[in-house]
């Protein structure tokens, strides 16, 4: 183990160097890092209905009935990217009619 003595040096040369230092390590280990399909990203509730521009409550009846499938972690709901989109083309909108005066 290297020994670091830092008699001598200003804090904010420390600094600098301990973030170089950091950066530099970083950098080397990103290629090691293995990076999820967007398909399989994880969505919240929130973000799954405003992707299907819907209301989160038609998120939840939709988990509710089955047509949406959805992890717990954590006692949060998350669900599939994929699986989000996938339920959004099978659903069918409703339209409203207007007001008639």
């Amino acid at each position: 183990m290297a020994v670091i003595i830092t008699q001598g040096v200003e804090y904010q040369q420390l600094l600098d160097d301990l973030r170089a230092l950091i950066r530099h390590e970083m950098s080397q280990s990103l290629p090691a890092v293995a990076t999820a399909p967007v398909a399989d990203e994880l969505l919240t509730v929130l973000q799954a209905a405003t992707l299907l521009d819907v209301c989160v409550a038609t998120v939840h009846e939709w988990k509710r009935r089955g047509l949406l499938a959805y992890t717990k972690l954590g006692g949060r709901a998350y669900l599939k990217r994929s699986d989000v989109l996938s339920a959004g083309t099978s659903q069918k909108r409703s339209q409203k009619t207007a007001r008639s005066k």
